[in-house]
C-alpha cells in the first residue's frame, strides 16, 4: 500500500466507480446522464492511471468524476485505487450491475464490504440496468440510492433525475449521504 500525506477531499460529488465487470458503454451512458441531470461536466479516469496523481489533480474539480476499470485491482505503483480513495477520504458511489430478474451479483455486496474494510467513504450504491426490486434492495441492508435503467426504459429519465436530486442534496447537506435511501 502506498501511503501519501493526502488532504481530505472536498469534492462536490462522490467519485463514481463500477462494482465488478460493467460494460463500458452502459457505465459511460449512465454517468453522462447523471452529469447532465446534475448540470455538471464529467471527467473519466482509467484505473491504470496513478490514483494519487489523479486525486491530487482533481482535488478542486466540480465535475462528476468516473473511474473506469477495477478499482480493487492492485496498481503497478502499489496499492489499489480503493486504498487511495480511502487515503484521500474520497466519497464513492458504486454502480452495481442489475440482473433481468431483479437480483444483483455478489460483486455489489463484496465491493461494499471491501469499501467498509478499507474505510473508503461509501455514500451508497446505485443499480445499473436490470429490473429494480425495491423489496429485495430493502432486505439486503446495503445503502441503495437508486436505479439507473437502460436509456430506452420508460423510467430512465425519472430514475436518473431522482438519483441526481439525491446527489445534489448530498452536496448541500453531507449528512444526507449517511441516510438510507427512500427509493429502496
Amino acid at each position: 500500500m502506498v501511503v501519501v500525506n493526502a488532504p481530505p477531499m472536498s469534492k462536490a460529488f462522490p467519485l463514481i466507480l463500477g462494482a465488478g465487470p460493467i460494460p463500458e458503454l452502459a457505465m459511460r451512458q449512465a454517468c453522462e446522464a447523471i452529469a447532465e441531470s446534475c448540470g455538471c461536466g464529467l471527467s473519466s479516469y482509467a484505473c491504470g492511471e496513478s490514483p494519487h496523481e489523479v486525486l491530487a489533480a482533481t482535488e478542486s474539480a466540480s465535475d462528476l468524476l468516473r473511474l473506469c476499470g477495477d478499482a480493487a485491482r492492485f496498481h503497478r505503483d502499489g496499492g489499489s485505487w480503493l486504498e487511495a480513495l480511502a487515503d484521500w477520504r474520497q466519497p464513492v458511489l458504486l454502480l452495481v450491475p442489475g440482473d433481468a430478474d431483479g437480483g444483483i451479483p455478489g460483486v455489489g455486496p463484496a465491493y461494499a464490504a471491501l469499501c467498509r474494510e478499507l474505510k473508503v467513504p461509501l455514500v451508497g450504491l446505485a443499480q445499473l440496468q436490470g429490473a429494480w426490486d425495491a423489496s429485495a434492495r430493502r432486505k439486503d441492508g446495503l445503502p441503495w440510492r437508486g436505479w439507473i435503467p437502460a436509456a430506452e426504459h420508460g423510467d430512465h429519465n425519472d430514475a436518473v433525475e431522482a438519483l441526481s436530486l439525491w446527489l445534489r442534496r448530498s452536496i448541500l447537506s453531507p449528512a444526507a449521504t449517511g441516510a438510507r435511501s427512500d427509493q429502496a
